[in-house]
Parts: C-alpha cells; sequence; structure tokens
C-alpha cells in the first residue's frame, strides 16, 4: 500500500534541516547544541547528542547551504547508517526502495518500498509503495500485505518483518487490491502448489502443477498428499477464499477428506 509519513524538520518545511551556522569544525570537535556547517555540497556537520561534531550527508536537491546565520541541510535522501540530528525525520534511498527513520542520530530502513511508486517525498511528505516485498523486509505497520517480487507468494508484515503466509503458485499469481482507501487485501491464486508451501486458509485444497497430487492445508503448510492418477487429475474449484479439489484417482467415487477421491466433491 502506498503510505505517507509526515516529517519532523527543524525551522522549515520538507526534511531539511536549518540550525545555527559556524565556523568550519572538524568531526570529533566539540561543540554546542544547535551548532553546525557545511562541510562540502553534499555534506554538513551537526552538534550531536554527545557535544561533538558529527557527519551528516545532505543528498537531497538542496544539498547543505549556509543560509545567513543558519545552515540547512537538505537529507530528504540518504542511506542506511548516514547520520542525522531530528528524530522520526523520514528520507528515501538513491534508488527510491527503501524508506528510513531517523531514531539515535541514525537513519536506519523501516520500510521497503519496491512497489512501482518506490519511495517518494511530495512536499512534506514521503510516499512509499510497499505493496510488493520480499521475505525477511522490513516493515513498519503489522499486519500489512504485500506480494513477493515474482508474485509466487503473498506476504505480510508480522513483527516488523514480512514473513510468507500463502503461496499464490496459479496462473493468476500474487496481486495487491485497494478496495477502498487505506485498505489492503490480497488476490491470490493458490489452485496450484506444492507440498509444504505456506497455506493461511485451513482445510483449503490445491492441485500441484502436474495435476497429479491434491494437497490439503493443515498447519500453516499444504501436506497430506492424495494421488489423482485418473484420467480426469486434480482440479480446482474456488469460491471467496476457500478452494476445493476433485480428485480423480482411477476408483469408484468414495468419501473423501474434504475434496474428492475417485471422482468425489
Amino acid at each position: 500500500m502506498v503510505r505517507r509519513y509526515g516529517l519532523v524538520a527543524l525551522f522549515i518545511a520538507a526534511s531539511f534541516v536549518t540550525l545555527s551556522a559556524c565556523s568550519k569544525p572538524k568531526v570529533g570537535a566539540k561543540c554546542v547544541s544547535g551548532q553546525a556547517s557545511c562541510a562540502d555540497a553534499k555534506s554538513g556537520l551537526f552538534c550531536a547528542s554527545d557535544s561533538t561534531f558529527k557527519l551528516m550527508t545532505c543528498n537531497g536537491p538542496g544539498g547543505c547551504q549556509a543560509q545567513g546565520a543558519k545552515v540547512a541541510c537538505d537529507n530528504d535522501v540518504a542511506a542506511v547508517g548516514d547520520a542525522c540530528d531530528t528524530p522520526n525525520d523520514g528520507a528515501c534511498t538513491a534508488d527510491h526502495k527503501q524508506l528510513l527513520l531517523c531514531k539515535n542520530e541514525v537513519f536506519g530502513e523501516i520500510d521497503s518500498c519496491k512497489g512501482p511508486g518506490g519511495c517518494k517525498l511530495a512536499g512534506d511528505m514521503i510516499n512509499c509503495d510497499n505493496d510488493v516485498a520480499d521475505i525477511g523486509d522490513p516493515c513498519s505497520n503489522d499486519g500489512n500485505f504485500a506480494c513477493t517480487s515474482d508474485k509466487g507468494m503473498a506476504l505480510r508484515c508480522q513483527t516488523g518483518k514480512y514473513a510468507s503466509i500463502q503461496s499464490c503458485s496459479g496462473p493468476k499469481a500474487c496481486n495487491i487490491i485497494h478496495p477502498k482507501p487505506k485498505t489492503t487485501d490480497i488476490d491470490c491464486d493458490f489452485t496450484v502448489a506444492k507440498e509444504n508451501d505456506p497455506c493461511f486458509f485451513p482445510g483449503n485444497e490445491s492441485c500441484t502443477s502436474d495435476k497429479k497430487t491434491m494437497l490439503t492445508c493443515k498447519a500453516n503448510k499444504y501436506t497430506d498428499p492424495t494421488s489423482c492418477g485418473g484420467p480426469n487429475g486434480c482440479t480446482v474449484t474456488v469460491t471467496a477464499k476457500s478452494s476445493k479439489v476433485t480428485c480423480d484417482n482411477g476408483a469408484a467415487p468414495a468419501a473423501g477428506k474434504g475434496g474428492k477421491k475417485g471422482k468425489k466433491h
């Protein structure tokens, strides 16, 4: 979903940092809170919480500029590990694929922005398109959904990391939809699966890609393989978020375990 973060900035809009100018100091030199200087066009020095000067990148389009008695550092663009002096200040990485947040005077990644919209600044807001992510990517909104880059897996944000919850190996793969503003849902084709693939809906059934085996979702994994070696093989009927299999095992119709043995549904 495209998420917006407000930026906390000092004295001016956007994520410019504006501080009192001083003569050019050196990294590590003693300082007083609020002092700053431009080291060059794309970096500045600020007085950190330990009362020494630290180097801060100013890779936004405004760079580092002396404005009379003030220094303005545009750190809208930064890298993980870059120093920063404004708690909860936001930034995008140069490749527009990561959303960063300033904590303890260091920028750290809080969200991947691998969706087509990437990470972009609009005034004093940041837009992060996190509809696409990969397993283990950081995320800041527990419960948020995403699809993997290859669209083969549905992910959910759990305790700050994206984890796989449902394989989407069917022909329609995985897509994120927004039925209404600020609402995210997954359109996941789970008609095809492999044994031990992750699954979210207990009792759902799926077919292997060769249509010769039926699988059932148990304990969040597709398991309990059943051979469908008859001429009609394995076929899936999907309604809403459930899927049931017709499994032709070449035997006479008989009661199965939710899907079909023989030609039973």
